[in-house]
């Protein structure tokens, strides 16, 4: 569940089904990269970094098809 909520009212909605196979492949993947040494912390920050660098690609429509 997301939520978003303003002064007095908190609104759960339902995520994706997009958002949620992505997250379980999200987190299979950092069970594995954590068994190979790394640690959480930079995970995330190499996820969200990763994240950010894609997300600009699209904005910037640079991302080439396969």
């Amino acid at each position: 569940m997301t939520t978003a909520c303003d002064e007095k009212h908190i609104e759960l909605k339902p995520i994706s089904s997009c958002r949620r196979e992505v997250e379980f492949a999200m987190v299979e993947m950092l069970v594995s990269l954590q068994k190979r040494g790394w640690s959480a912390a930079e995970l995330a920050l190499a996820l969200a970094d990763a994240s950010e660098d894609l997300v600009m690609l699209i904005a910037t429509k640079r991302l080439r098809p396969n």
